[in-house]
């Protein structure tokens, strides 16, 4: 009944007027010239190849701070909010090409002389093969085990399993029960 009731207040209502509300830019200039001037710092420095990774612990962040300042007065002194909105979203746009390059740029390279490195970066030769013995190796899988003549103990594989198949269940009335089978002595020659 309730439901009814907004129903049909909704549509016999009288419709308000609709105004567009002006879009204010609330620190988005700010947030966008953090980002913006963190980025494009750890960029140039990625780009000119600054391997070290103090710096980008140091400048990008105090980058920020003047970005974030510039930003302010950006969103001040531009009436439409559209600038600092272009503003973040560039910022954010640059986050991720910003940490591949940084990444990239204090990326560990080995030195030249590094000792395991192949003389004159020539390719290595073949691999040695691995030993293997002639024979594989055999696990006991029961209590006592007697192998070609050798005797050994050994923890047995236990097995729970069905008695009897869904078809045999079917065909003979029988309820399912359970086996356990433990393996005691094994023996081959």
């Amino acid at each position: 009944m309730t439901a009814t009731a907004l129903g049909v207040a909704t549509l016999t209502g009288q419709p308000s007027k609709a105004a567009a509300e002006p879009v204010v830019g609330t620190a988005k200039g700010i947030v966008g010239g953090a980002l913006l001037g963190g980025e494009i710092v750890a960029i140039g420095m990625g780009a000119f190849g600054v391997s070290k990774g103090w710096p980008y612990l140091v400048f990008p962040p105090l980058a920020a701070v003047g970005g974030g300042i510039g930003g302010y007065f950006i969103e001040q002194a531009a009436p439409p909010a559209e600038v600092p909105l272009y503003m973040l979203a560039g910022g954010m746009a640059l986050v991720i090409p910003t940490i591949i390059v940084a990444l990239n740029a204090t990326l560990y390279k080995a030195p030249e002389t590094y000792p395991n490195e192949p003389v004159q970066n020539q390719p290595a030769g073949e691999p040695a093969l691995p030993r293997t013995s002639k024979r594989p190796v055999h696990v006991p899988m029961s209590f006592v085990d007697m192998h070609e003549g050798q005797f050994a103990l050994g923890v047995p594989a236990v097995e729970i399993r069905p008695v009897y198949t869904p078809e045999e269940m079917a065909k003979f009335g029988v309820a399912q029960a359970r086996e356990v089978k433990i393996p005691v002595f094994q023996a081959s020659f």
